[in-house]
């Protein structure tokens, strides 16, 4: 997901990146609940037919279970905000309300190249990195292609030009 946060005004510029998140906490909680009901129901009722060696494995799946949807709702909280003002560009990264960013890097807006690698098609692009003196770092990875197009066109619409190129080469100095 690519918003603006505030309005754009001129140069100026705050858009929020997340992945797109299809259910809520609660929705995941109900998913796994349902899935954990199903798992261990079954189990029961086999080792009430005398096979009671699937309960271990069962504790398994819902172990597994468990540290998947973590996993998946962790990913999902993900989020960077980037402030464009008149002379800088503030990256900010981390998870939920980014009220204590785990990220934060801060880019000189003329000396601030946006560099795109292009996918397989030349409409799509496979990768965001913002390049200065300051670093060199990914945006948006979590981002689908035509979020990342969108991203190109709102830092576009702020005055910030993207470079497109096929691939990038790695070089050992």
């Amino acid at each position: 997901m690519v918003k603006e946060v505030t309005g754009r005004r001129g140069r100026r510029a705050c858009i929020l990146l997340a992945p797109n998140q299809s259910l809520s906490l609660a929705g995941n909680l109900w998913v796994f609940i349902s899935l954990v009901a199903v798992s261990l129901g079954i189990s029961i009722a086999f080792a009430l037919a005398g096979a009671w060696m699937v309960i271990p494995f069962a504790g398994l799946e819902v172990l597994l279970l468990a540290v998947l949807f973590g996993y998946v709702y962790l990913e999902g909280t993900r989020r960077q905000v980037i402030r464009i003002n008149d002379d800088r560009v503030v990256l900010d990264s981390g998870r939920g309300t980014l009220e204590k960013p785990e990220y934060h890097t801060e880019f000189r807006r003329d000396s601030l190249a946006v560099l795109v690698r292009m996918g397989p098609t030349t409409t799509e692009p496979a990768a965001v990195t913002f390049t200065g003196p300051e670093g060199c770092l990914e945006v948006g990875d979590f981002l689908t292609d035509g979020e990342k197009a969108a991203l190109i066109e709102k830092l576009g619409d702020c005055g910030i030009s993207a470079r497109k190129e096929r691939s990038f080469e790695y070089q050992d100095f």
